[in-house]
């Protein structure tokens, strides 16, 4: 495995996917649709009416703005591939990487995305 700044990390999926779709209403489901109609006589009275139900799955939404940030932040931290000189310390050699990596990076660690492994 392959370390940054001394820890190893992951992206955990399952954090990634409730992140991106965290309200009920966005997840798959079966979703009813209850349509009522009136049927009315040349006189236009109503003469009788009907429901109409119509059942279908509803595949799983996301919100999008939220997945966008979510992928530019897990892209800039792949995509950063600056070799990190720890001979001084990690600490020292994380103080040099840019705000837009030290950004992504602490927006993903306090949204569960990218979790450290345990040294266990």
């Amino acid at each position: 495995m392959i370390d940054f700044g001394g820890l190893i990390y992951y992206i955990d999926f399952k954090a990634l996917d409730k992140a991106i779709c965290s309200d009920d209403n966005w997840k798959a489901r079966d979703v009813t649709d209850t349509e009522l109609r009136k049927v009315y006589d040349e006189n236009d009275k109503i003469t009788g009416s009907e429901i109409l139900e119509k059942t279908y799955y509803k595949g799983k939404e996301i919100d999008g703005p939220k997945y966008d940030i979510i992928r530019v932040c897990i892209e800039v931290i792949m995509d950063y591939n600056e070799e990190l000189d720890t001979s001084l310390g990690a600490d020292r050699a994380l103080d040099k990487i840019p705000l837009s990596v030290k950004l992504a990076f602490n927006t993903l660690i306090k949204e569960k995305i990218l979790v450290e492994v345990d040294a266990d």
